[in-house]
Formats: structure tokens, C-alpha cells, sequence
């Protein structure tokens, strides 16, 4: 298997995969676990919507791509949810799209592999179609944009044309997205909880990562080539991963207008 996969993966594992750990506690915050037998509740209906999306996107994974591409733009459009309209979807749908442009042949072949052997066509559209919508919306709220958010913009933009999509998703996911989250999570965190915080997520990542091995492990033993099944667990996970996530973030802002 090629090293930088290897490389992207631990770093989305380490990195990337724990900003979603602490939504326990913001479950805790908004109401929905309050006695015992609610937090069984909870994981149960956090597990079964993850578990919903990896059979979907079996099922029917040009649609689960799709799906997941447009529910992407709008997540991490919440990274400047502040400062934009739209929910800031201008954004999230900018950054989502750029690879499809500046590394179309790389997109399409991870594509290939996501879709289960479906044809790549649809996909890109979307995904090109993103970074369009994007770039109009963006432009729209442009004297909503401060000068730092308009050198990330470059910034990102800089480095979708020197690296392969797959670094580039990872630069932005672990070095801008989760830090963001988790840091105004850890805010509204009183200090005496932040102990308990940081074993949520050392427990709840090694969790996850061991779910990915051994998952991982089941699809190997299906003749799958090692270098497919990483990309397959990196993506179709994250999507899995990503519903009941901003399923809950909304339901946060919702209950306590709070921005994540």
C-alpha cells in the first residue's frame, strides 16, 4: 500500500476522527442523556444511523456519494457558519469542490473505488457543480469575508493545486476542521469536565479504530486489495460517521443557538 495513504489515514484517525468524540458531552448539554439508561439510548441511536449509512451506501452508493458530498459542503460550511450566510455553505462547497478542478483524474479514481464499481460521471458533476456554487456565493458575501478568511481561502486554494486531493482533504480536515470544532467545544466545557473530555476522546477514537480495523479486516477477507479497502474505510466511515454527528450539531443549535 502506497505510504502516503498510510500516512493520510493515521493522521484522519488521530486527528480528524476525534472532534467527533466529544458529542457525547454536547448530547449531555443540550438534554438527550440525563439518566443511564439514556446514554445506552443515545450510542444506540448513534451506532444505528452510522450502521444505516455503510448499508445505504452499499446498497446504493452512487447516491450515497452524492449524499455525502452535498451533506460534506454544508458541515463543513459551519467552519465560517458566523460570518456567511447560507450557513456558510459557500464556503464548505468551495473547499469540497476544489480537487475536482485542480485533480480531476485523482478524484475520479478515488471515486471508482467509493463507488463500488458504479460510473464516476454523476459524482464529479456534483462535486465540480460545488465548487461553482461555491465560488458565486462566496463572491456574493464577499464584504462579509475578513482579510484572515480570505487568505485561508488562497491558502487552500494554493494547496489544492500542489497536492493530491487526498492530502488536501487531509491538510483541511485535520489541520483546520477538527481543531476548529474541538476548540470551541472545549469553550463551553466547564474545567472541571475537561478531564473527563479528554477521556471521551482517547476512548471513543481507539473505539473507532479498532471498529475500522476489524471492519477493514472483513473486507480483505472478500479478495478486496489493501490499498481499496483504507479508501473505502477512510470515506464511506467518515460518511457513517458524519450523519448522526451533524444530526446532533443541529439539534444543539436548535435547542441552545449554540455554533460549532
Amino acid at each position: 500500500m502506497d505510504l502516503n495513504l498510510t500516512f493520510a489515514a493515521c493522521l484522519i484517525s488521530l486527528a480528524g476522527v476525534p472532534h467527533g468524540a466529544l458529542d457525547p458531552m454536547i448530547a449531555y448539554r443540550v438534554k438527550l442523556i440525563q439518566r443511564p439508561w439514556s446514554v445506552a439510548f443515545f450510542l444506540a441511536a448513534y451506532i444505528g444511523m452510522a450502521a444505516a449509512v455503510i448499508w445505504f451506501w452499499v446498497m446504493m452508493p452512487r447516491i450515497a456519494l452524492i449524499g455525502f458530498l452535498l451533506i460534506s459542503a454544508f458541515h463543513f460550511g459551519r467552519d465560517w457558519k458566523k460570518s456567511l450566510d447560507f450557513g456558510g455553505f459557500g464556503f464548505g462547497a468551495f473547499v469540497l469542490g476544489l480537487p475536482a478542478w485542480t485533480s480531476t483524474q485523482s478524484v475520479e479514481q478515488i471515486f471508482s473505488v467509493l463507488l463500488l464499481g458504479s460510473p464516476t460521471s454523476e459524482a464529479i458533476i456534483v462535486l465540480k457543480g460545488l465548487l461553482a456554487v461555491g465560488a458565486l456565493l462566496l463572491a456574493l458575501e464577499m464584504r462579509q469575508i475578513t482579510l484572515t478568511q480570505l487568505f485561508e481561502l488562497i491558502a487552500l486554494t494554493v494547496f489544492a493545486l500542489l497536492l493530491s486531493p487526498l492530502w488536501y482533504f487531509t491538510l483541511y480536515f485535520c489541520g483546520l476542521h477538527s481543531p476548529r470544532h474541538l476548540l470551541s467545544e472545549f469553550k463551553l466545557i466547564p474545567g472541571s469536565s475537561r478531564r473527563t473530555a479528554f477521556l471521551l476522546i482517547i476512548t471513543l477514537t481507539l473505539l473507532t479504530i479498532g471498529f475500522a480495523i476489524g471492519f477493514g479486516t472483513l473486507l480483505l477477507g472478500q479478495s478486496q486489495g489493501l490499498t481499496d479497502t483504507v479508501i473505502q474505510l477512510i470515506f464511506i466511515g467518515l460518511a457513517a460517521l458524519t450523519v448522526p454527528h451533524i444530526i446532533l450539531l443541529e439539534w444543539a443549535d436548535r435547542q441552545n443557538h449554540e455554533f460549532y
